[in-house]
């Protein structure tokens, strides 16, 4: 459930297969195929507070689509959304997926970690000039 209220009957599998973070949050594991320490019921859901319920919804249609391989009804922005979950919960095949989308669109992505004090988050070394437009993650552990 996402902190608006918006309940996702979501197997655990793609989850805790695809991403080390929800390993961690759903087994206490850093591999897949462990069970989950709890089970979640739609009374006593998991509570997602980092991803809102829209943009939640276009990620999940990456695993639940009802057509397969076909993602033609997502918009750039879409994508961007897609990636900035799969950014922040690692799910390393659905970043390459909306990295490989993105550019499609004319979109490049470029990645940073900051440091102590986010000055200078891109520099010109980091675009690849290809593309005409950027997208950028930034990871970061305080403010900006």
């Amino acid at each position: 459930m996402t902190d608006d209220g918006a309940k996702f009957h979501v197997h655990a599998y793609f989850f805790t297969r695809e991403s080390i973070y929800w390993q961690q949050k759903l087994t206490g594991h850093n591999e897949p195929h462990h069970p989950l320490s709890k089970r979640y019921t739609p009374n006593d859901p998991y509570i997602i507070q980092d991803v809102d319920s829209r943009d939640l919804r276009k990620f999940l249609r990456v695993f639940y689509n009802t057509r397969y391989g076909d993602y033609s009804f997502f918009s750039k922005f879409d994508w961007i959304d897609i990636l900035s979950i799969a950014h922040k919960w690692e799910f390393p095949q659905v970043k390459t997926l909306s990295k490989r989308y993105l550019g499609t669109m004319g979109y490049g992505v470029v990645e940073r970690t900051c440091g102590v004090h986010c000055t200078q988050i891109v520099d010109d070394e980091m675009i690849d000039h290809s593309y005409p437009n950027q997208v950028y993650l930034i990871s970061c552990g305080h403010e900006i």
